[in-house]
């Protein structure tokens, strides 16, 4: 089932759930005036952002995690899962450059070494992700690592510009919840589109027909990938607004040894020592990221009480 569009879409689109449930949870333990609202008004009354405007910049924000999630999905197809989620977790690199540029980070020789770090071994995994050496590795096989990259950069941009979106003082969980349910609502118009358009593509490369996955497996995994992203979709905002995006980042990393697992045991994948070296290369990059950020978070107390 190789439709990287409607598998981007279709997961992207999922967290829409999250508007049901939280309007539900309001009939039942909200106010009388909860209880008689109407489903807008629910949403609306517990949701912070009284300007539309800000409400229609954090819709088009969103837009940059569907473009992220279709450079993924076309990728997979060429790497193994544990590569590309090696890959993907290359966004804190991006998030710190950003972070430095929108939301005044300090450049740190730290940081910068856990940057260029996680950068080497993010080479490493996209020159030897299929066991090959430096002469054989194919075509596909490179430009698939260089999509992922694409996609972990994207995805970047778009938490620094959720954040800044959102802005700090916006950090209640209905506002952030009612947000993503959102995201996932307005899916659907690019979605239609975007469908339309590649079903009557001239380019082979680009064509995707319309289709649905024909198995009941198919069809299960499609539901357990929605709804674990929708989990997914419901903590992300939560976690980049209550810490930071570059805390957020690194904590994803963890997620490079559990793919791994998941492609040894299930997919039967072995890894050749350099990818093995790349994916430790990247987690000790993101460590030295992460204790560089929580050195800096209990050192601003202890000056502010010197001075």
């Amino acid at each position: 089932f190789d439709k990287p569009f409607f598998l981007a879409c279709f997961n992207h689109a999922a967290p829409v759930v999250l508007l049901p449930l939280i309007v539900g949870y309001y009939k039942i333990y909200g106010s009388p005036a909860d209880r008689e609202a109407d489903f807008v008004g629910i949403l609306f009354k517990h949701e912070n952002h009284k300007e539309k405007k800000q409400v229609i910049l954090f819709i088009k924000i969103s837009n940059y995690a569907l473009r992220s999630h279709f450079f993924w999905y076309a990728a997979l197809d060429e790497v193994s899962v544990a590569a590309g989620v090696a890959i993907s977790n290359s966004a804190p690199l991006f998030v710190y450059c950003l972070s430095v540029c929108f939301l005044n980070e300090h450049l740190n020789w730290k940081k910068i070494l856990g940057v260029f770090t996680a950068f080497a071994g993010v080479i490493l995994i996209v020159m030897f992700q299929d066991g090959s050496g430096f002469g054989t590795i194919e075509t596909t096989t490179i430009l698939a690592g260089i999509s992922m990259i694409i996609s972990a950069a994207i995805y970047a941009g778009y938490q620094v510009a959720l954040l800044l979106a959102i802005g700090d003082d916006i950090t209640d969980t209905s506002t952030l919840l009612t947000q993503a349910g959102l995201s996932g609502l307005f899916t659907f118009p690019p979605w239609i589109l975007g469908t339309l358009v590649l079903a009557e593509s001239p380019f082979s490369w680009l064509h995707e027909s319309l289709a649905f996955p024909d198995t009941v497996e198919g069809v299960f995994l499609l539901v357990i990938s929605a709804a674990l992203t929708v989990v997914f979709c419901a903590f992300l905002p939560l976690a980049i607004c209550w810490t930071s995006p570059l805390e957020t980042s690194v904590g994803c990393m963890l997620t490079i040894p559990l793919s791994g697992l998941v492609d040894t045991f299930v997919h039967h994948t072995a890894f050749s020592w350099e990818c093995i070296v790349g994916s430790v290369l990247v987690m000790a990059g993101f460590a030295i990221l992460e204790c560089s950020t929580k050195k800096k978070q209990q050192e601003i107390p202890h000056a502010s009480a010197w001075a």
